[in-house]
């Protein structure tokens, strides 16, 4: 092609700007009514621009290859920002993009195909330059939507780790916690519970896989969690499979006012689990361990009582000091009926009342005093816990 007749398609082409970009936006807003807000005229406004603007800076790139495409993309890398603030999926303007590309083609096409030297060579690598133009900018939004996104995750994130810090401290004000849940897009439940965690390897790389709807505050010195509804179906069971290499304790389950407690009561439960005094494989639930972690609290009253209450079982072998003291908590907790203990026990019931003559000629009469149960009930549990099985 000539010169001049390289001049008239590109004056042809440029004069269909305006025609095109307005068809290409009303198909755009039929098909597509996600990208329209009627309510909201900022949607128009920028969808206008964007197209008429993309279009026309195309036609320039046609007519001179060296043109700079660095004001178009930062002005789309905007534009993905702006549409993940909005809230508008990269699908939606990805199907915006190959709708207006499909248009803006076909129209160019159409309207140069019978200028002079204008050949169906030339039209196709216009299409493609068309098509890698288009990718060019799509790239650049989708950037702008990623860097929006990864702001959006980090401000959240943020006010999580805020709302955490408000919901486990010792006086939480209520107005607050409803303005950061708010914030963190983080629904309040009904009732929650604090979730104490430390690692199993302090140089594991693994992260726990906590459930969605959980608050996480693993950035602290003694992280913790803050799980909602933990009493609902398959709650305890998912967080028990996505902490496997932490060692975790629950604490009770309260209202979001009173988080602080459930947290205390995890924290010392999970000392219990890292000072080996109960299994740690699964989530340690602090509220089936009260009596031991009051033992635990205050070691040295607790050991006067052991050495107090139990000094007859001392007196048996050590082979069978711990069986009858097994044997003898369990006794307590079942109210001394015999085939509820061999139930527990896997035992005979003949066997357990064997047992139970022994126990009764160790302790005598103060064994069937519920004065000592109490007593005996702590004392035997701090004691199975710290004295190693045989």
């Amino acid at each position: 092609m000539s010169d001049a007749e390289v001049a008239e398609v590109i004056t042809v082409m440029r004069d269909l700007v305006p025609d095109v970009s307005a068809e290409a936006v009303a198909a755009i807003e039929e098909r597509l009514p996600e990208m329209v807000r009627p309510h909201d005229p900022r949607y128009a406004h920028m969808l206008g621009k964007s197209v008429r603007w993309m279009i026309a800076q195309f036609v320039d790139l046609i007519e001179d290859d060296e043109v700079s495409l660095e004001p178009i993309t930062e002005f789309f890398h905007e534009f993905g920002v702006w549409t993940a603030e909005e809230g508008l999926s990269p699908e939606a303007w990805h199907a915006a993009f190959r709708l207006g590309s499909g248009i803006t083609i076909g129209r160019l096409a159409e309207a140069v195909q019978d200028q002079p030297g204008v050949t169906p060579a030339m039209i196709g690598q216009v299409a493609q330059k068309v098509s890698v133009y288009l990718d060019r900018m799509a790239a650049a939004m989708a950037a702008g939507h990623e860097d929006a996104d990864a702001r959006t995750a980090g401000d959240q994130l943020m006010r999580r780790q805020k709302l955490i810090e408000v919901l486990v401290s010792s006086s939480p004000n209520a107005d607050e916690i409803w303005d950061l849940a708010l914030q963190a897009r983080w629904k309040l439940p009904q009732t929650a519970a604090a979730v104490a965690l430390r690692r199993r390897d302090p140089g594991g790389e693994r992260r726990a896989e906590i459930p969605a709807n959980a608050l996480a505050a693993l950035h602290l010195s003694e992280p913790c969690l803050i799980v909602p509804d933990p009493d609902g179906p398959g709650q305890r069971e998912a967080l028990a499979a996505g902490l496997g290499d932490w060692i975790a304790a629950i604490g009770p389950t309260t209202g979001t006012n009173d988080l602080a407690r459930s947290l205390s009561w995890a924290r010392r439960a999970l000392a219990l689990a890292e000072e080996g005094f109960v299994p740690c494989e699964v989530p340690v639930i602090a509220a089936d361990h009260i009596p031991l972690m009051q033992a635990v609290r205050d070691r040295d009253m607790t050991e006067h009582l052991v050495a107090l209450r139990l000094a007859p079982l001392m007196t048996v072998r050590a082979q069978h000091r711990r069986r009858l003291a097994e044997t003898l908590l369990i006794c307590l907790e079942c109210g001394f009926n015999a085939s509820d203990v061999a139930k527990r026990l896997y035992l005979h019931a003949q066997t357990v009342r064997y047992r139970l003559r022994q126990l009764e000629e160790l302790f005598g009469e103060p064994l069937q005093d519920p004065a000592h149960h109490l007593e005996l009930n702590i004392a035997l549990r701090y004691w199975l816990a710290v004295d190693p099985a045989p």
